[in-house]
């Protein structure tokens, strides 16, 4: 609890009472944005539970367990389970994470209310309250100004802009800005989804979110590998009913043979990638809010930025210094002259401390830049501050029993209060003018001529003296013009949307390396052009200024209709149609604003834009590995299906592999496609790459030829073994040492496969020079249990194995061996071929 201040105790504001911010909180709502509804904890696992993959591995479990495949069922419900923990775990972690950077986002401010001034949160603030305003302040919602001493804001957030706004008691005071300079007293005249930045919210409420890329290609394969599933069995059963009358034997068969040409692992695989890569990226500060999006990031063809706080870092720095004798452009190995020295102080003693403008920041932060005497105690006797009329700002200061006059703002107002002749005023505005051209906020700087022995009443009693100029710059972050490089070599286009004006945006353009940076058009001129017009101005233009939200949202939808997918990347209100629009959204968690998160895919918890193109790399990745993991997956399961039901087809005297063998299989299968290709370094080409075509699909020609090719060579090396070891190596020993034999084979054929599928262009020789850390845990576990079940007493009969000796065993892994081999040898060939 405080007392009113001074300059507004005239007013004798009494404020709401209690019963009246009852009234109007039931009237008008809370102040808060429901832009999105948090989720409880039996949604977020209804969710979960009813996502497609989820219900297909029930689906798949309850088949097998209608079938009488108990073992199978119970390890597929017990997959389920546990992808069902990580994924919630998952979710929550995210909305946590959402929650508590609102928590931080939701400014405090003092309130007026029976006549007291009391300090509540911005949540708490009702339609009709008095709230005072000091710099620093955030306002918490859309105001009007009942009293004001020289009330500025910084409507960044809201507009773009970077540059602060004066207010007056003519225009509103929108929440979300910050104010920067002067107090205010304010009325609430809109809170909650009634402010600007409510009216936002709903609209992007409203913007449907589709499906991503992968989980439309997903639903594909797996119909069509239903269609081919189905008609296998419609096949096999007409084939038992009419060739051999066993109606019941070959609809059992079928569906058995469907069953097993179904990649059962592929939700699980799918769903585990998503996941493993979204706790990978949250190590690297990237939130990933739902993470399927994730290969969507890795597919984007552009890369719309906004750029203030995004490309620069919204706070602004000295770029130049223009004195009467020379121009001085800063940076850290600069050596100041005495002369520029002058201009720099004088310029800090015309300038308030501490401050919120961003102006007055950057000068102290300049002169300790260079290691100058900055004195932080600096009170003045007199203050003209800046106002519409007067764009300066003068302090008097008193020195050694006098009083000086220290004066900067904007060029011509202080060319005014130094009484130029006309070729001073020419040459001047000159200078002026090439620094604006340059993308640079310029201030003037003026000293009174002498000493003075009053304080003077008004601005202009002085005589100045012009001392230079100082142009202003939004720095961009250090990172960003590699990261654009990186966006070009991966094949990413790269447009810049702001708010600022045309010279900033095409200066700050060509700092960063965007191609056609003098190409510029603004929201107006984009809006004027016919439709025509804006497709072909959409396809060259890569830096669109003075935009709206409006013309932000449309310029992402014409890229989406031209078949572009979209990455944006905002931190304000503004951004957040936009973000809601575009394929993928990509908020900044540091410095966004509540709307923009919650209209994200992706919140970038540390607002560094080199996490995007980590985050394109990392999608890139997973749909890489995806890929290695289902060719592997279609073709360890040919040659179980075909020493399966290939010897019922032709007579031939192999034994039909049983449960227990499959489920063996299936313990290799399973932490291959989940954990060893999830686990898959990146190819060296990776971020060289062209983002991959929306039509293409996960299992194109060239995985689809290759996963034949390696099924057809696994079958082969298993129907091998067991021709060789039934004619050369079986001696005395019983059949069973042909059917151990056979499995031997196919054990090591799915292991080397392993490696075979680690590159889908390159040998597995070249592939070893990178290491997999898992590939050696399941080659040991899988070769050690084989051994125990072959070996050991008990096991062996369980899996209806007996011992092989060295020759047998050794034979059956050099006819694994050969036939990948082979296989790794004709999938480079198939590479070239299909690849040109």
């Amino acid at each position: 609890m405080s007392s009113i201040p001074k300059q507004i105790s005239e007013y004798i504001l009494m404020g709401l009472t209690q019963e009246q911010v009852r009234k109007n909180r039931t009237k008008y709502g809370a102040n808060e944005i429901s832009s999105s509804q948090k989720k409880g904890i039996f949604q977020m696992l209804l969710g979960v539970v009813t996502e497609p993959m989820i219900l297909l591995l029930i689906s798949i479990s309850i088949v097998y367990l209608l079938l009488g495949d108990r073992n199978e069922a119970l390890l597929l419900l017990f997959s389920v389970v546990g992808i069902i923990t990580i994924t919630f775990y998952q979710e929550k972690k995210t909305e946590t994470a959402i929650s508590a950077l609102r928590s931080l986002a939701s400014p405090r401010t003092n309130v007026i209310r029976d006549q007291q001034i009391i300090r509540i949160e911005g949540k708490d603030v009702v339609f009709d309250d008095l709230l005072i305003l000091n710099e620093g302040d955030r306002v918490p919602a859309d105001c009007e100004l009942v009293s004001d001493r020289m009330f500025s804001c910084d409507e960044s957030l809201l507009t773009g802009e970077s540059v602060p706004v004066t207010k007056s008691q003519s225009n509103p005071v929108f929440c979300g800005s910050l104010v920067v300079s002067g107090e205010g007293v304010c009325r609430v005249s809109a809170v909650g989804n009634l402010t600007e930045i409510g009216k936002i919210g709903r609209k992007i409420a409203d913007e449907a979110i589709g499906r991503t890329l992968l989980e439309v290609e997903v639903a594909r394969l797996v119909r069509n590998l239903f269609i081919v599933a189905a008609s296998l069995c419609v096949i096999l059963a007409l084939y038992f009913g009419i060739a051999k009358s066993q109606w019941l034997q070959g609809l059992l068969s079928g569906l058995t043979l469907a069953i097993g040409l179904m990649p059962e692992e592929l939700p699980l695989v799918m769903t585990i990638f998503f996941a493993l890569g979204a706790f990978r990226l949250s190590t690297k500060n990237v939130l990933v809010r739902r993470s399927s999006i994730i290969e969507t990031l890795g597919a984007a063809t552009v890369l719309c930025s906004d750029k203030t706080g995004t490309i620069t870092q919204n706070k602004m720095k000295i770029g130049i210094v223009v004195t009467k004798s020379e121009t001085v452009t800063l940076n850290p190995t600069s050596i100041l002259s005495e002369e520029t020295k002058s201009l720099l102080h004088i310029a800090y003693c015309a300038s308030k401390h501490p401050s919120f403008d961003p102006m007055d920041i950057a000068i102290s932060d300049c002169l300790a830049l260079f290691h100058e005497r900055a004195d932080s105690a600096l009170l003045s006797v007199q203050d003209f501050p800046l106002t519409p009329d007067h764009l300066t700002m003068v302090r008097v200061l008193r020195e050694e029993g006098n009083y000086v006059s220290y004066a900067k703002g904007s060029p011509e107002a202080i060319f005014d209060l130094c009484k130029f002749n006309s070729s001073e005023l020419e040459f001047w505005t000159n200078k002026t003018n090439e620094l604006a051209k340059q993308g640079f906020r310029v201030l003037g700087v003026a000293k009174s001529k002498s000493p003075l022995n009053v304080i003077p009443a008004e601005r202009k009693q002085v005589d100045y003296l012009f001392y230079g100029l100082l142009a202003f710059l939004d720095p961009i972050r250090e990172i960003v013009p590699f990261a654009v490089k990186t966006a070009y070599d991966s094949g990413i286009r790269v447009i810049m949307i702001t708010g600022d004006y045309p010279e900033t945006a095409k200066n700050i353009a060509d700092q960063i390396g965007l191609k056609e940076s003098h190409l510029v058009y603004t929201g107006k001129e984009f809006s004027n052009l016919s439709e025509e017009d804006m497709q072909k101005v959409i396809r060259k233009c890569n830096v669109f200024s003075r935009v709206s939200p409006e013309d932000k949202w449309r310029i992402v939808r014409m890229l989406k209709a031209d078949g572009e997918i979209v990455a944006m990347t905002g931190d304000g209100v503004n951004d957040a149609p936009a973000l809601r629009t575009a394929n993928i959204g990509v908020a900044m968690g540091e410095r966004g604003t509540d709307v923009a998160r919650e209209a994200a895919d992706i919140v970038l918890l540390d607002d560094s834009f080199s996490s995007i193109l980590e985050s394109v790399r990392i999608g890139r990745q997973i749909f890489d590995n995806l890929k290695k993991a289902l060719g592997y997956l279609i073709g360890v399961h040919i040659p179980i299906v075909g020493i399966t039901f290939f010897p019922i087809l032709f007579d031939w005297p192999i034994i039909v592999l049983s449960a227990i063998h499959i489920v063996f299989m299936e313990m290799v299968i399973d932490p291959t496609c989940t954990i060893v290709f999830e686990r898959e370094s990146a190819e060296s080409d990776l971020m060289k790459r062209k983002p991959r075509e929306t039509s293409e699909p996960l299992l194109d020609r060239e995985l689809f030829i290759n996963s034949l090719i390696q099924g057809a060579f696994s079958l082969i090396s298993v129907v091998s073994s067991y021709w060789i070891t039934e004619i050369f190596l079986k001696g005395t020993s019983s059949p069973k040492v042909v059917s151990t034999a056979s499995f031997v084979t196919l054990v090591f054929s799915n292991l080397f496969l392993i490696l075979a599928n680690r590159s889908l262009h390159e040998s597995m020789w070249s592939r070893m020079r990178i290491s997999n850390p898992i590939i050696p845990y399941v080659f040991a576990g899988t070769i050690g249990v084989l051994i125990l079940s072959m070996y050991l007493p008990g096991m062996n009969t369980m899996f209806r194995f007996v011992p092989l000796n060295f020759l047998q065993f050794s034979s059956a892994i050099l006819v694994a061996f050969v036939g990948v081999l082979f296989y790794d040898m004709t999938k480079v060939l198939v590479s070239k071929l299909l690849r040109g």
